[in-house]
């Protein structure tokens, strides 16, 4: 199991100066032609996957931002299940990358481990309640509000805090699939792999949830463009 000290220095808030990053193979750089994964965070997975802790600390640096939003939009953005499913999802991490399979790709793989570990955190908080937050990861997602611009800082916050609101009233499923899209700028056939749906479905889900969005947002007084 992963310890403390390790989880400590990988998520500090002040990052270490850390080694020269080792160069990709062509082996790798092929591989992430095929499988759209980064050509380092490929090798620095396939070397965690071995027990390599020094590997696991530095693709947990690149990859820890997404993780953290990713379990965000899957919990409704709340502060304290997000930062939870993260955190756990750390550790499940640490513990499945020996069982990944290389021809596969390495980030619906981790994105599937916190999807899992996020559905997890909520049921055992199946009483949460919705909270008002800002949801700054949203950028691509803007809003244009019918208030003078005078007022604009107030009013972002405002929108942020809305936006949170009608987020939390979509599927978890439909949030995340959602934020990868239109955060992480994830493809249609990417989503396709990771969640395991026709692309077709994909499309519909993605249209329906933004639809919904939209909807809850106009109620709001809010147009979501």
């Amino acid at each position: 199991m992963i310890s403390d000290e390790i989880l400590v220095r990988t998520m500090s808030a002040e990052k270490k100066e850390s080694g020269p990053l080792t160069p990709a193979t062509p082996k790798d750089a092929s591989k992430s032609a095929a499988t759209g994964d980064d050509p380092l965070d490929l090798e620095l997975a396939a070397n965690a996957s071995r027990g390599d802790k020094g590997a696991f600390e530095r693709l947990m640096w690149r990859w820890w931002d997404r993780i953290r939003g990713y379990c965000a939009a899957f919990v409704a953005f709340d502060p304290e299940l997000a930062e939870e499913a993260a955190q756990e999802s750390l550790i499940r991490i640490y513990k499945a990358l020996p069982r990944w399979r290389k021809e596969s790709p390495l980030g619906g793989y981790l994105y599937g481990i916190c999807r899992t570990t996020s559905a997890d955190v909520m049921r055992t908080h199946a009483r949460h309640h919705a909270r008002n937050v800002q949801v700054e990861e949203f950028e691509s997602l803007s809003l244009e509000s019918p208030h003078a611009s005078g007022e604009a800082n107030v009013l972002r916050q405002e929108a942020n805090q809305l936006l949170a609101i009608a987020m939390q009233k979509l599927e978890p499923v439909d949030r995340s699939m959602l934020y990868l899209h239109e955060v992480e700028g994830k493809g249609l056939s990417e989503l396709g792999a990771m969640y395991d749906l026709p692309l077709g479905t994909v499309k519909s889900r993605l249209f329906r949830a933004r639809d919904k969005l939209g909807m809850l947002l106009r109620e709001m007084g809010y147009e979501l463009s």
